[in-house]
């Protein structure tokens, strides 16, 4: 029965079903409970209750007994109105929607421009645009959250789609944290994890050489420090002559580039603490360095080492245009610009780098990251329990031949 529909009935008139008989009340429209500490005896709060047109019981607690039947008042009062319907209902109705929260919600999160700009996208492609967004926070439920996951892995790959359903279920957490909902209702057991990785791609010492002789000059250098310190293209891409310190073969960073939606190419620091390291390189590609600063960096401390033609930071497009031509021209389509950095971390967890080595070589913050590369290790010890084979000498002995029983 719709609130339109229910009857015009008066206080006065109207005689309410009553689950027991409680000494705290003598109303004619619902009850009221003291609530006691079983062990104590002294009053927490109470509670008032009633029947509604619908035959179902409604109740709620408060602290005072008159705030308690204020609340039964303006519940009898909606009734003689015709205006009544039910609590849970009426709250879902004047509930914000997931949209209008995350508008709210978001600004006020301390986010690197990446990270924001991805939940940006998240909101924009798979929230906003679904009947999931405008549908009041309190009146979304388990099964909503499974349909609308549904729909986006199937628009999108596994990754996304996790990162995506992250997002969302940290919106309902905050959401709960502010006491809009009473509870988060993305319940899927691991729909918040990526897909574990495969095995990292790397490029081997002789293919780093054959990618450098395939890009332009300008790039080559710059393919080499990444594949052999683990830097982020971003971090090189803006890097200066004072990050770098050639006698003692290191390189510092503080800052990188990166290019965000609308805003085209931005300076700011690195992600995390961490991330802010000092890198020693090996020799020869501090040599190497050295012959590029000369050649091609611009000459203030403060200027670029890897600048563009026109001197500002090498585009993220056109190095990837570049790469992805010299990838292609040594038979290796599938290698990542980003693969280098693996494949400085696998070079360095080959020569027997820890973890905590690898964490601060390469700017991570938890040792998860880091571990991947230790399969290498692995291999290693391998190699290594192979070469011991042709030393091992056992004695000539004749074996002991069994007894019968």
């Amino acid at each position: 029965m719709t609130a339109s529909h229910l009857p015009a009935v008066t206080p006065a008139t109207t005689t309410w079903p009553t689950y027991t008989t409680l000494r705290d009340s003598t109303r004619g429209f619902g009850q009221t409970e003291r609530r006691k500490n079983a062990k104590t005896g002294k009053t927490t709060g109470w509670r008032a209750r009633y029947l509604g047109p619908d035959k179902e019981r409604y109740g709620a607690t408060f602290t005072t007994k008159i705030d308690a039947e204020r609340w039964l008042y303006s519940e009898e009062s909606l009734v003689a109105q015709g205006k009544w319907v039910a609590p849970n209902l009426r709250v879902a109705e004047r509930s914000m929607s997931l949209n209008e929260y995350a508008e709210i919600n978001l600004p006020l999160r301390t986010l690197a421009p990446r990270t924001r700009e991805e939940y940006e996208g998240h909101l924009r492609r798979f929230v906003t645009s679904d009947p999931l967004g405008s549908k009041p926070l309190r009146a979304v439920t388990s099964a909503d959250i499974a349909e609308w996951l549904k729909k986006v892995r199937a628009s999108t790959g596994p990754g996304v789609a996790s990162r995506t359903y992250s997002f969302v279920s940290s919106l309902f957490n905050a959401a709960y944290r502010d006491q809009l909902v009473g509870r988060n209702p993305c319940t899927i057991r691991g729909a918040s994890e990526s897909p574990r990785a495969s095995a990292k791609t790397i490029a081997t010492p002789k293919e780093t050489a054959a990618l450098m002789a395939a890009i332009p000059e300008r790039y080559r250098t710059l393919i080499l420090v990444a594949a052999w310190g683990g830097f982020r293209s971003g971090e090189l891409r803006r890097l200066t002559r004072a990050d770098v310190d050639l006698k003692a073969r290191q390189i510092t960073v503080r800052v990188q580039v990166q290019n965000l939606r609308g805003q085209g190419k931005v300076i700011r620091d690195v992600k995390t603490a961490a991330a802010q390291r000092v890198v020693s390189l090996p020799t020869a590609v501090a040599d190497e360095l050295a012959r590029h600063i000369a050649r091609f960096s611009q000459p203030a401390p403060d200027g670029l080492v890897f600048p563009s033609r026109v001197g500002t930071p090498i585009s993220q497009s056109v190095l990837w245009n570049k790469f992805a031509g010299a990838r292609n021209a040594i038979g290796r389509p599938d290698l990542r610009l980003h693969d280098l950095r693996a494949t400085a971390a696998t070079m360095a967890a080959r020569q027997g780098a820890t973890i905590a080595e690898l964490m601060a070589r390469l700017g991570h913050t938890t040792p998860n990251a880091a571990m991947k590369y230790q399969t290498a290790v692995q291999e290693a010890d391998a190699r290594i329990a192979d070469a011991l084979d042709a030393h091992v000498v056992l004695p000539s002995v004749e074996p002991v031949k069994s007894k019968g029983r």
